[in-house]
C-alpha cells in the first residue's frame, strides 16, 4: 500500500495497539532499530523498570516479529529488513502525525494552547472596545495578538517538522 491509500480505519487500527505505537515513537525519535532493541525499549515501557525479565522481552519481541510489524510492512509504514534485523519508518508515517501528538502529564497540547491565546485575544479585544483598559490602543493590542499567533505558529510548525524527522 502506499501512502494516499492508509485509510483513516488503518491509522486508526494501528494506533489502537499500544506496541504498535511504541515503535512508531522509538523510530520517530531514535530512527532505525533492530527488533531487538526496539522489543527491549517496549518492555521497559510496560514492565515500567529499566531491567524486565527475559520472558517478558521474548514475548515482546515475538509479537513484534509475528503481528506488529507484518501487519505495519503490509500498509507501508515501515520496512523490516530481515538480513540486518532493523525496522524503518517510511514516508507514509506522515500520516499518522496528526493523531501521534503526544503530551507529557501535566503539558497541553496546541489545539488547546491555540484555544486559550484565542480566548486571551478576544477577552483582551473586548476589554479594550469597552474602555476598561486605556493604556493600550486596539491597533497596539492587534499588533501584539498577530506577533504573538505568528510566534506560536511558527514554533508549532518547527514542532511538527522536528517530529518529521
Amino acid at each position: 500500500m502506499t501512502q494516499s491509500q492508509l485509510s483513516k480505519s488503518d491509522i486508526f487500527g494501528v494506533l489502537q495497539n499500544d506496541r504498535r505505537r511504541h515503535v512508531l515513537e522509538l523510530l520517530r525519535s531514535q530512527g532505525n532499530q533492530s527488533v531487538r532493541s526496539l522489543s527491549e525499549e517496549i518492555a521497559r515501557l510496560e514492565a515500567e523498570t529499566e531491567e524486565p525479565n527475559s520472558n517478558v522481552r521474548k514475548s515482546i519481541y515475538i509479537s513484534l516479529l509475528q503481528t506488529h510489524i507484518p501487519k505495519m510492512e503490509s500498509l507501508g509504514i515501515i520496512t523490516y529488513n530481515r538480513e540486518h534485523d532493523t525496522v524503518e519508518l517510511l514516508h507514509a508515517v506522515h500520516d499518522f502525525d496528526i493523531y501521534m501528538e503526544t503530551v507529557d502529564k501535566g503539558d497541553i497540547s496546541w489545539s488547546q494552547f491555540y484555544l486559550g491565546l484565542s480566548i486571551l485575544a478576544i477577552g483582551g479585544s473586548l476589554t479594550i472596545l469597552s474602555g476598561l483598559i486605556e493604556w493600550i490602543s486596539s491597533s497596539q493590542w492587534m499588533l501584539f495578538v498577530s506577533i504573538i499567533f505568528l510566534v506560536s505558529s511558527t514554533t508549532n510548525m518547527c514542532h511538527l517538522r522536528k517530529l518529521e524527522g
